[in-house]
């Protein structure tokens, strides 16, 4: 039995290491999953996205009849008020000390990722100074430094100066080592702010409020395909990736029933068994062409194949492209050129469309993954500028700047799926809150 244990182990490391090479599929959920992005080609950026200043008007200038209480808990906004619920932390040692988004005022509580195990304060855990600390008798999962430090290779990263191989893993390699933490706070977020563009999107509300069918289409990589989503993999709490979120949002919104489509583009992601029912006013078209690994040139090579047949069934009225994780060789003028290019062929296909370019999160920084992903942002806003300009609808939702802006308060692997380029349930909402405000605005709500 022990040979035997130890031999499924040794099995689970290598399938693990092969899915995120590309070179094998994984059956972590009930459609197969095929991921992630191999380590960028260029020499290592370890600069990141500098966090772009809000300007004095942030609203987006149009009024929506629901309240902002009124959205699931997974939309509320962590980036105001002053409760916060299911911040992910990872603490590496017992007796750790870990910050997170906000200087605790009061822990409501702390439970294991998946729900199912709760941690007492002062047996567990303590608050000191604002700062959650794990104690040394904890029950609460710690990695430990020597298995956190001994990687096979894959993730490198400097510290003090020295390059050492680090712990990753997709599945709940990671999130098995993440606990769950509910905390109100009284200071105020002070990192970037995403500007809401929902005035831009005029033709897209107008078919809302009139209640005639919508049809959204995502276009993108693993982030976009759902990774690395506890629904995503099939595993509780089976949390819903930022496409899924916000697209049932505007259902609830508007009183609409979401149909998902699912893709024949190979690779893509599970979707909801049953459709998602909000009220019967309208139906919103859900499909989403999305694969792990994939770069801006295949989703250019890849759009009249997979994409262009469905727009022409369905139609298009907003239009998602999160497609730049994976350009780390690539200039991010060359990023900007093969996004111009997917857009130009879905407004080909549809020309009302509406267009939300979302930049991609930060690849580990500091690591062997780290390239020219993190300087895209701005070529995608100055392209979303020139597309607005000619009176086309189309905005920048800022990823890298919110990442950039998060880092700065917690660790990284506090809130990432696989320690490398995917977000964890905790990051997907701030995914879903980002997009929620480019496109709708919390502001906007009654």
């Amino acid at each position: 039995m022990v040979i035997r244990n130890k031999l499924i182990k040794a099995l689970t490391t290598v399938m693990v290491l092969a899915i995120a090479l590309g070179i094998a599929e994984c059956d972590l959920n009930p459609d197969t999953v095929k991921n992630t992005a191999k380590p960028a080609e260029a020499t290592t950026v370890k600069k990141t996205a500098k966090p772009a200043e809000a300007t004095d008007d942030m609203s987006g200038h149009r009024k929506f009849n629901f309240k902002a209480e009124d959205l699931t808990w997974e939309l509320q906004n962590v980036f105001s008020g002053d409760h916060v619920k299911n911040e992910t932390v990872m603490f590496i040692d017992k007796g750790d000390t870990k910050e997170l988004l906000y200087k605790i005022d009061k822990v409501i509580s702390v439970t294991s990722y998946n729900g199912k195990k709760k941690y007492e304060e002062g047996r567990d855990y303590e608050v000191v100074d604002g700062k959650l600390r794990v104690t040394e008798d904890s029950k609460i999962p710690c990695i430990t430094s020597k298995k956190y430090y001994s990687g096979d290779g894959t993730l490198r990263i400097d510290v003090d100066g020295v390059s050492r191989s680090v712990y990753w893993g997709e599945g709940t390699v990671m999130t098995n080592y993440q606990v769950n933490v509910e905390y109100t706070h009284s200071d105020t977020w002070n990192g970037y702010k995403q500007k809401c563009f929902a005035d831009i999107y005029e033709k897209l509300y107008n078919k809302f409020e009139a209640g005639e069918d919508v049809t959204i289409v995502f276009y993108g990589d693993s982030c976009t395909y759902g990774a690395a989503s506890s629904f995503a993999y099939s595993y509780p709490p089976y949390q819903y990736s930022y496409a899924l979120l916000v697209t049932n949002a505007l259902a609830d919104i508007f009183g609409y029933t979401v149909h998902y489509e699912k893709s024949k583009l190979p690779g893509t992601g599970p979707v909801p068994r049953k459709d998602y029912v909000a009220g019967d006013r309208g139906t919103i078209t859900y499909i989403n062409n999305s694969v792990g690994g994939w770069t801006t040139s295949d989703g250019v090579s890849n759009f009249d194949e997979y994409v262009k047949p469905f727009i022409e069934k369905s139609g298009c009225d907003l239009f998602v492209v999160d497609l730049g994780g994976n350009d780390g060789g690539l200039s991010p003028e060359k990023t900007a050129e093969n996004d111009k290019a997917i857009i130009d062929k879905a407004r080909a296909l549809a020309p009302d469309t509406g267009i939300i370019i979302m930049s991609t999160l930060l690849n580990r920084p500091g690591s062997n993954w780290a390239g020219n992903d993190a300087l895209q942002e701005p070529q995608l806003v100055k392209l979303s500028e020139e597309l607005r300009s000619e009176g086309i609808p189309c905005a920048v939702c800022g990823i890298t700047s919110m990442t950039a802006s998060v880092l700065e308060h917690i660790k990284f692997e506090d809130f990432s799926g696989n320690n490398i380029n995917h977000p964890n349930d905790f990051w997907a909402r701030l995914y879903a809150n980002t997009l929620f405000e480019t496109l709708v605005g919390y502001e906007n709500l009654a």
